[in-house]
């Protein structure tokens, strides 16, 4: 059985943000594919949501996964719930130590 998506606010912030940035620098093309990148990753994380990777040992269902070589999705997953929250999409270019999770 596929897992519920469900998008926070701070998930949606930072897709749009993401969009926003590829507006003002490449072409619609490149929108295009990230938006269809997006789509088809979260439709393996429903069928599959361990495919990503677990970094902490405190929380191990806060996991992660790369949308694009520049674009990381961190996801919460849910198994009692069958549910995955999208937490953050974070651009690898970022200061990591600023990648706040919870």
């Amino acid at each position: 059985m596929d897992c519920k998506i469900n998008w926070t606010n701070r998930a949606w912030e930072t897709y749009k943000a993401n969009i926003d940035y590829l507006k003002k620098s490449w072409t619609q093309k490149e929108i295009t594919k990230f938006v269809l990148l997006v789509d088809n990753k979260l439709n393996i994380l429903s069928a599959h949501p361990k495919i990503g990777t677990s970094k902490n040992k405190k929380s191990p269902n806060i996991r992660s996964t790369f949308i694009h070589k520049r674009i990381i999705l961190i996801y919460k997953y849910k198994p009692l719930k069958k549910e995955i929250d999208l937490l953050v999409f974070w651009n690898t270019y970022q200061n990591p130590r600023k990648l706040k999770v919870k």
